[in-house]
């Protein structure tokens, strides 16, 4: 592999791309292709003594090398720092990451956003530190926790490059003695390219008996170490030495586990020679247990062994595959095929659905489905021929009054047993409100939540049970009574067609989401027109919620952009608007921040406003997340009509943690205070809404699910979720705004009717501004400002957060950096990000509504700006409890928001007001006219793409001058 040479630079080490996530980036390029504009932006606004902070990178090969300034003294990880040396260089840390950030201020639109991007992740791991100064790794981008159980395998350092081998000989006739430290001195050892070679790199040598060590050959002190080198040992014989007994040659006792999948078949132990290496047939046999594969001995067998070892037989598991066939006379719905561990049997939801063809009865399966797999089967549908209803009648009612005697008389017995149960199984529906999910089932009691059901994929992986991808329309050509959400992951864990949109969010090829916005519009009747215009089953319904008037189809890949355009053509006596199914993201991710633990609680006086109100037991905050750890301490007897919005029932996967994390900031209890985690109302309920299907969100889903949130008694509504901008915090402020107003309007338009349900409602919701930093009113849920509570995130220095969202869209702030909440399996961890500042607020305003519980959206989010700390010019003032619910008990509440955001463009005034959506069919449209959502993204990426170009041109420009100046 080549490798760059850099004038006055050494290689420190590389890295693999694939190690890394989030890279930030000009246009389509990560920042690390373009280190030109980075250090272009550092030589002409940051001081000389830290313009070597950025280390150099060097891209080949799907490696990253970094290269540093010339050392006298080697780099030593900051991390592994100690004593005066530590506190040393913590100082100039903070010394230079001090004035990167107050430069950042004093930035244009276009170097900020590249200076901006290279400093959002700083990580004490990428850090290292030599000759008073530090330098970073790995900038610009996020280790992938994903990938790694442990810090420090990501960075291979420059040794394999650098080094070179030296070798001492010892010839036959002498051992290693003892350094003075008592450490045993080595045969090889590795120096750098240019070494010269001291008295304190070479061993030690004890010579046997009846010889003298004389010296080396060649002569080692004061050599310079070019390329690998041996040096043999010489020797002078003191006298005839006679062969002795060969000494006994040191043993060490390998023992054999064969573990809990299988018995050993030969000796379980053995002493063998120190360094001897194992032969096959000195390894044991392993009689493995049905079910289960032998892999490896860990550790391997293929290596010395030079002292007592315990060898582990390491397995790995079998699959079995059940087949279903559908027979002669039917067809089958969900799963075909399911694969389980040897010996599991299937579950009841596992079972695909039978639908018989007309005149034939479904009576079960040739083979028991049920029974625990041990071998590949398949099993096939069984029928009977279900005769005429009359000649069915005939033989029933004859039977039933041919019988003699006691017999009839117990029949008729029987009957009116049966009628009775019937009529009071009917009453008892009458009688209150009996949830069923989507499969029919009664669902837990309101305040129970249960773990979500795992199965395994095809490939052995597992994954959530969310429910089959299905039609929903009826023999009837009708619409299902209540709403269903199409899970995002297709049959068998398939993954569905994903297209990516650089600089807005990714979306799913093959879905379109139709919205209505007559309130009275004919659903049943669109769905009856779209299947006549396209009858295939290539084109199916299979979503529907009736809250938000919508409609989700499936179509055949490539054929997106063609319906949009042909629908509003063919289907004409309605008005619809179609939006994309776009994929939404987490606005937090696992902090790299180790310590502080709590600082938010005392940054926004938790413990001070506790004095005045620890909430209300009758208030319910809303979660919509990725599920939540129905079992954690924080959580224990607060559930409130949980809610998965794919299965319709309470059960819940805690999926990455997200949601736990954010449920804990706004509602856990106060147990854990001490250690740094409580909520902020902790005495107030949760509804946790599920609304991602392993690790995927989409448009849909999280509207359908704040939607349920605002209709079943949720009085905050916490979303800490929405879309990915990534990418376009490189354009100028004046065109993000310009973009906030042009694009994506049919999905503000989908927003605010659901702001306008809640505000009628007098529910509050709250979300993160996101974490892109660019103006939050590109979101489309964040432009009518005033009408929701939209949170950026500041840190424990009361600044901006590098990578919240700002500016326009934005009313309210709170601590989002190293915050410490609750975390899968009962357990606490830290996490950055707007996800976290959102639920901070959403306990506030719990806390707000206990003492004053008709305090409408626009009252909270003028007494959180009146009464807050105010921070810099780019965010709103950050949230102080205690102060807020002082004004709040004693009435001190302004009826409309007060902040006002001065950008270098002029001034921009949150002021937004809400209008209704709802529309009637011969109301005229006074609306700006909606645009193909197609045109938002293809502009977007035109503008982005020339802001590309423009920058390549001005790089190239620089690049020429750089050449002939040198």
């Amino acid at each position: 592999m080549a490798r760059a040479t850099f004038y006055n630079k050494r290689l420190l080490g590389h890295i693999d791309d694939i190690d890394f996530t989030d890279y930030q980036g000009i246009g389509s390029d990560p920042l690390y292709k373009r280190y030109k504009s980075v250090e272009s932006v550092v030589k002409s606004r940051i001081l000389p003594q830290y313009q070597s902070f950025l280390s150099c990178p060097f891209y080949e090969d799907g490696s990253i090398f970094w290269y540093v300034d010339e050392w006298n003294d080697a780099p030593q990880k900051f991390t592994e720092l100690s004593g005066l040396e530590k506190d040393r260089y913590t100082s100039i840390k903070a010394e230079t990451i001090k004035h990167y950030q107050e430069t950042l201020k004093k930035l244009n639109p276009e170097e900020f956003s590249i200076l901006n991007g290279a400093l959002k992740y700083i990580n004490d791991e990428f850090i290292y530190c030599y000759d008073g100064k530090v330098v970073l790794i790995a900038w610009g981008m996020r280790l992938d926790d994903s990938k790694h159980t442990s810090e420090g395998k990501w960075f291979k350092t420059a040794v394999r490059y650098d080094k070179k081998k030296i070798s001492f000989d010892l010839a036959g006739h002498g051992k290693l003695s003892m350094s003075k430290a008592g450490i045993p001195y080595l045969t090889v050892i590795n120096r750098d390219k240019g070494h010269i070679i001291t008295t304190k790199d070479i061993p030690s040598i004890i010579a046997d008996e009846g010889f003298s060590f004389v010296g080396w050959i060649p002569n080692p002190i004061g050599h310079e170490v070019l390329d690998d080198i041996i040096f043999t040992a010489q020797y002078s014989t003191l006298k005839a030495v006679t062969p002795t007994k060969e000494e006994k040659e040191e043993l060490v006792k390998i023992i054999f586990d064969a573990g809990k999948n299988g018995i050993l078949k030969g000796e379980s132990s053995i002493e063998v020679p120190q360094g001897h290496i194992l032969s096959i047939e000195e390894t044991p046999s392993i009689v493995v247990n049905k079910g289960f594969k032998f892999t490896q001995w860990s550790p391997s067998i293929n290596e010395p062994i030079n002292k007592d070892t315990l060898f582990t037989a390491e397995y790995k598991q079998e699959f079995i595959q059940c087949n279903f066939s559908a027979g002669e006379h039917g067809t089958l719905q969900s799963n075909k095929v399911i694969r389980k561990p040897f010996g599991a049997a299937p579950l009841v939801s596992e079972i695909p659905i039978v639908k018989p063809n007309k005149g034939y009865r479904f009576t079960g399966w040739d083979v028991d489905p049920f029974a625990a797999l041990t071998n590949n089967k398949v099993c096939v549908a069984q029928y009977e021929k279900i005769l005429p209803w009359y000649k069915r009648w005939r033989l029933w009612t004859t039977g039933f009054f041919s019988g003699k005697g006691c017999l009839k008389w117990l029949l008729w017995l029987l009957l009116i047993i049966l009628l009775i149960w019937l009529l009071s199984w009917l009453l008892r529906g009458c009688d209150g409100d009996v949830l069923v999910d989507r499969n029919g089932n009664a669902v837990l009691p309101n305040d129970k939540a249960d773990k979500i059901e795992q199965v395994a994929k095809p490939d052995g992986t597992i994954h959530d049970n969310n429910g089959s991808i299905n039609n929903i329309v009826g023999s009837d050509g009708r619409l299902p009574e209540n709403g269903v959400v199409s899970p995002i992951i297709g049959n068998d864990g398939i993954m569905p067609p994903i297209v990516s949109n650089p600089g807005t969010p990714d979306i799913i090829e093959n879905r379109l989401n139709i919205y209505f916005e007559d309130k009275n519009a004919d659903l049943n009747k669109w769905v009856q027109d779209f299947k006549q215009i396209y009858p295939s089953d290539n084109y199916q319904v299979i979503g529907y919620d009736p809250n938000v008037r919508m409609i989700q189809i499936q179509i055949p890949e490539g054929q997106r952009d063609n319906i949009r355009e042909e629908l509003p053509l063919k289907i004409s006596d309605q008005k619809f608007f179609i939006v994309d199914e776009s994929i939404m993201v987490l606005h937090g991710n696992k902090s790299q921040s180790t310590g502080n633990k709590g600082w938010h609680l005392k940054a926004a006086h938790v413990k001070e406003g506790w004095d005045i109100t620890k909430g209300d037991p009758n208030l319910v905050v809303a979660i919509i997340d990725d599920g939540i750890d129905v079992n954690h301490s924080m959580f224990k007897d607060r559930f409130f009509k949980a809610y998965n919005v794919f299965t319709q029932n309470r059960a819940l996967s805690p999926g990455q943690g997200h949601g736990t994390h954010v449920a804990g900031l706004a509602v856990g209890s106060t147990e854990f205070y001490s250690e740094g985690a409580a909520g902020v109302a902790p005495n107030c309920k949760i509804m946790p809404v599920q609304v991602f299907d392993n690790g995927m969100c989409t448009f849909s889903s999280l509207a359908s699910g704040i939607m349920y949130a605002i209709h079943n008694g949720a009085n905050i509504v916490n979303i800490s979720i929405g879309p990915s901008f990534q990418g376009l915090s490189q354009l100028p402020i004046e065109e993000q705004i310009k973009v906030a107003q042009q694009y994506f309007k049919n999905e503000e338009k989908v927003y605010k009717h659901i702001i306008n349900t809640a505000n009628e409602k007098n529910v509050i919701l709250v979300f993160a501004a996101g974490n892109d930093n660019i103006v939050t009113a590109i979101l489309p849920e964040c432009r009518l400002t005033n009408n929701t509570v939209n949170v950026a995130a500041c840190t424990h220095e009361y600044k901006s957060s590098v990578f919240t969202n700002y500016s326009l869209g934005t009313n309210v702030s709170a601590p989002g950096e190293g915050i410490y909440s609750a975390y899968p399996t009962n357990s606490f961890k830290m996490f950055d990000g707007t996800s976290m500042a959102a639920p901070i607020i959403s306990g506030t305003i719990a806390l707000m509504k206990t003492i004053k519980p008709d305090i409408n959206v626009k009252q909270c989010i003028a007494v959180i700006q009146k009464t807050g700390k105010d921070l810099d010019k780019f965010i709103p003032p950050m949230v102080l409890i205690d102060k807020v619910l002082t004004a709040v008990k004693n009435g001190d509440i302004p009826e409309e928001p007060i902040w006002t955001q001065i950008l270098d463009t002029g001034s921009i005034e949150h002021n937004d007001e809400i209008a209704p959506t709802d529309q009637s069919p011969n109301k005229e449209q006074n609306s700006t006219e909606i645009k193909n959502p197609t045109d938002d993204y293809s502009a977007l990426k035109d503008l982005l793409k020339q802001l590309k170009e423009q920058r390549d041109a001005l790089n190239k420009k620089i690049n020429d001058l750089e050449k002939k100046i040198q």
